[in-house]
């Protein structure tokens, strides 16, 4: 069965011949692998989420990733300026710096705003910059129509409405006190950043929609052990928010899955998510309150497919050992495959302390674990 097949039966709900497999990866995990398979070959695929990066087609085959994906370029007249702490700037306004693996927020230019106006009157860099496509299209459509891989969409820009107006735009600490003191500047910055978010995925829609099978969008509503926000806030703020911007993705492109990203215990929003259009829930992250695989499936397997859920935090950290990896596998795919729904993946990105040796088994332990019918665990 090709992978696009394969995507696509399991969306279904149907069991394919196998379980579709992704991967989320590290740069730093992803040159430790690289160099462990001796590959030295180009690498033309951008695969970066939260850091920079590309990926080979050869180490995409070798792991039997049956994914691949399309970028929205960042307008190419945007001049990045670097600041005497070490920090760089974004065309959107905020500021960062790495620190080890990821590259966090080091200055939210809405961080001293106190006014609605001031948040209406912020510009954002223009969605219509012909740049923002250059190339896009033409890689779409090659692998719509040279490849059987499904295709994954990632629209420029931060992803969200809370996200980017808490993490990159605002402050975590200064915008949930806004969503509770001043409820009012904090629904200005959201639908602020929903009007960039539905320009921009208009613009990359109505030009490369039919050439898509999903659209990734995110916005992070838990932590480990438990929500960022109450289900209640949640409903009143930013789910009608979800809901239009949704929607929208739906009604450019009917047939494309969105895969919703989420970190954290987000049970309890669950069945909301699912009201606003969300097709795929990613990363079931397994160590999280509330977050537990055969529970997830029981409940909302029928209405949901599921992405990601290996843990990292143990199995495949270095503590965890080969037979740990093989046994957390075994529970995922026996909780989460049946009846097709399910997306193996790694419960976020691959972090660095993931020997190549542990990735590589990993996606070749899956691909014959996954296989269908899926056996009980011994």
């Amino acid at each position: 069965m090709k992978a696009r097949e394969r995507f696509y039966k399991a969306m279904e709900h149907e069991e394919p011949d196998r379980v579709p497999l992704d991967i989320w990866i590290t740069p730093a995990a992803y040159e430790t692998t690289k160099k462990h398979l001796g590959l030295d070959v180009p690498e033309e695929q951008e695969w970066g989420i939260m850091a920079p990066l590309k990926v080979s087609e050869e180490f995409l085959r070798r792991l039997h990733i049956d994914f691949r994906r399309v970028y929205m370029n960042p307008a190419a007249g945007f001049k990045m300026t670097t600041y005497p702490d070490g920090s760089t700037d974004t065309e959107y306004g905020f500021r960062g710096k790495w620190f080890g693996p990821y590259w966090e927020i080091t200055y939210h230019p809405w961080a001293e705003f106190t006014e609605v106006e001031q948040v209406l009157q912020y510009e954002w860099p223009d969605p219509e910059d012909p740049s923002r496509m250059e190339g896009v299209t033409e890689w779409a459509k090659h692998l719509h129509e040279e490849t059987d891989y499904a295709v994954v969409g990632m629209v420029g820009g931060p992803w969200g409405v809370f996200e980017i107006s808490a993490h990159y735009m605002r402050g975590f600490q200064k915008f949930l006190l806004d969503l509770m003191k001043r409820p009012d500047l904090a629904d200005a910055m959201m639908k602020k950043s929903m009007a960039l978010a539905l320009d921009m995925n208009r613009v990359f829609l109505d030009e490369i929609g039919d050439y898509l099978d999903i659209v990734l969008v995110g916005d992070d509503l838990g932590h480990q052990h438990g929500l960022l926000m109450s289900p209640k806030m949640y409903r009143e703020h930013i789910k009608p928010l979800h809901k239009r911007i949704y929607g929208d993705i739906h009604r450019r492109a009917p047939h494309v899955k969105i895969l919703y990203h989420s970190c954290g215990a987000i049970e309890p929003m669950i069945n909301d998510l699912i009201e606003v259009g969300v097709d795929i829930l990613n990363p079931i992250q397994p160590l999280a309150k509330g977050m537990d695989s055969f529970g997830l499936k029981q409940r909302y397997g029928d209405r949901l497919s599921f992405h990601g859920a290996i843990d990292l935090q143990h199995a495949m950290s270095e503590k965890g050992t080969i037979e740990d990896l093989h046994r957390e596998i075994d529970i995922r795919i026996t909780a989460l495959a049946p009846d097709g729904g399910y997306i193996f993946a790694p419960a976020h990105n691959i972090q660095p302390d993931s020997s190549a040796e542990k990735i590589i088994e990993m996606y070749d332990y899956a691909e014959r674990r996954g296989q269908y019918p899926i056996m009980p665990m011994e």
